[in-house]
C-alpha cells in the first residue's frame, strides 16, 4: 500500500488537469488558527461568502488538487470561495478536521455579519458538512442559508446496495478503499458515531445534492435526500447519467460539469432548480 505521503502528491495531480479560472484572484489567510484560501473574482459585487470543503475521503485533497475547479466555480457564482485546510487523517482523526470547519464557520460569519455565507462539499467535503450542521444544531449557530452536495460521502459504514452493485461501473473508487479511509478517519472512535449518516438534525438548510449513475456511493445521495425531504421543501436531487465521482474535478469543461455549475449556480443564487 502506498504511504500517505505519496497517495497526497498523487492526488494533488488532479489540480493539473485544467487551468485555473484567469479571472479569479486566489490568497492565502489564516482563520481561527486554521490555514484557509480565499478565491475572489476580480468583479466581485455580492455579499456571499461559499465555504468549500474538499473530498478525498478524509485523508488526501488540498489546496493543489482542488484550486483548479474551486477557481471555475467561483467565476461562475461571481462569489467570494473560502477553501479551508482542515485536518486529515490518519493523523488527525475524528473529530479533529470537523472541528477545523466548526473553529472557521464560527469566525466567519462573526467577522462577516453582513455577508451570506453558504457550503459546497464534494464527497467526504460533503460529509464534513452534514457533520458540521448538526454540530451547529448542538452548538445553536446560525445555519448556513444553502448547501451543496457533489457526489457525497455520508454513509461510513458502507451498507447500502449502490456499494457493491455499482462496484464494476466506479472507476474512481472502490468498498475496499473507503472501508480503510472510514477506518482511518474515525480512528478510536465508533464508525456509528463519525458517520455523517448518524448525525441527528431536526432542521437543514436549502440543499442540491448532485450525484452520477456509476458511483458506488449514489445510494448516500439518494438515501441523505428522502431523510431531508420532509424536513427542507427545497432539497434537490439531481441524477447525471454515466458521470464519474466528482466529474468536474477531472473535467470542468464537459458537458456536465458546465450543466453541474449551472445549476449550483441557479441554487444559490435563488434557491429553486428548473430541472429541465
Amino acid at each position: 500500500m502506498e504511504d500517505i505521503k505519496t497517495r497526497r502528491n498523487g492526488f494533488d495531480q488532479l489540480g493539473n488537469l485544467y487551468p485555473k479560472a484567469a479571472e479569479v484572484n486566489i490568497s492565502q489567510d489564516n482563520i481561527a488558527g486554521i490555514n484557509c484560501f480565499w478565491f475572489i473574482p476580480e468583479n466581485e459585487t455580492s455579499k456571499n461568502i461559499t465555504i468549500f470543503l474538499h473530498g478525498g475521503a478524509f485523508a488526501v485533497g488540498s489546496i493543489h488538487s482542488h484550486a483548479s475547479m474551486i477557481s471555475h466555480f467561483s467565476q461562475k457564482l461571481q462569489r467570494r470561495i473560502l477553501f479551508i485546510d482542515y485536518a486529515l487523517a490518519p493523523e488527525n482523526p475524528f473529530p479533529a478536521g470537523l472541528n477545523n470547519v466548526i473553529q472557521v464557520y464560527k469566525e466567519v460569519i462573526k467577522t462577516h455579519p453582513d455577508y451570506e455565507t453558504s457550503l459546497i462539499g464534494d464527497s467526504a467535503g460533503a460529509g464534513l458538512i452534514v457533520s458540521s450542521i448538526g454540530e451547529m444544531l448542538k452548538q445553536n449557530i446560525q445555519l448556513p442559508e444553502k448547501v451543496v452536495f457533489i457526489s457525497p460521502w455520508i454513509s461510513l459504514q458502507l451498507n447500502n446496495p449502490s456499494i457493491e452493485s455499482n462496484r464494476d461501473i466506479d472507476p474512481i473508487l472502490s468498498p475496499e478503499y473507503l472501508r480503510q479511509a472510514a477506518a482511518d478517519y474515525s480512528g478510536k472512535t465508533p464508525l456509528e458515531i463519525s458517520s455523517p449518516e448518524n448525525v441527528l438534525i431536526d432542521q437543514f438548510p436549502p440543499v442540491l445534492i448532485l450525484v452520477s449513475t456509476n458511483e458506488i456511493l449514489l445510494d448516500d445521495s439518494v438515501n441523505f435526500y428522502n431523510r431531508i425531504k420532509p424536513i427542507q421543501d427545497h432539497a434537490v436531487l439531481n441524477i447525471y447519467e454515466n458521470q464519474t465521482h466528482v466529474w468536474p474535478l477531472a473535467n470542468i469543461y464537459s458537458e456536465a460539469s458546465q450543466k453541474a455549475l449551472d445549476e449550483v449556480k441557479e441554487f444559490l443564487i435563488s434557491g429553486e432548480i428548473k430541472i429541465l
